[in-house]
């Protein structure tokens, strides 16, 4: 069988989107609600040379997540997301993603809604 260009470009296209569905379908995956406290916020910022990148982390009373945009969701406000929580607070955060030490990889933040004082315990519905 001989490659052509057509062939390699279709057999490129779905490696492609192989690789996109595999991606969403894990992202949705590993979807949860969670409630927490938090205790403090972090932005971490490494690199040199004008190659500097940053990444805002969120430190719970049970966990530390990380607070990214996301594709797949349309979240691109990390930034006020940052802002508006406030450590000693508590709050539903709904996450995805997993934690891993040795990649230093954290669940990402979509979504967070302060508690208040008569919200039933449990997340509920966003």
């Amino acid at each position: 069988m001989r490659l052509t260009k057509g062939t390699l470009i279709l057999g490129f296209g779905a490696v492609v989107a192989g690789l996109l569905g595999a991606d969403y379908a894990l992202q949705k995956s590993s979807e949860d609600t969670v409630r927490v406290t938090v205790t403090g916020k972090d932005v971490i910022t490494s690199g040199s040379d004008g190659n500097v990148s940053s990444k805002y982390l969120i430190y719970a009373d049970n966990e530390t997540f990380e607070n990214e945009d996301a594709l797949w969701y349309g979240k691109y406000n990390s930034s006020d997301v940052q802002r508006t929580l406030e450590a000693g607070k508590t709050y539903d955060l709904k996450v995805n993603g997993y934690r891993i030490p040795f990649f230093s990889a954290y669940r990402n933040i979509l979504k967070a809604r302060p508690v208040q004082a008569s919200t039933p315990s449990g997340p509920g519905s966003w």
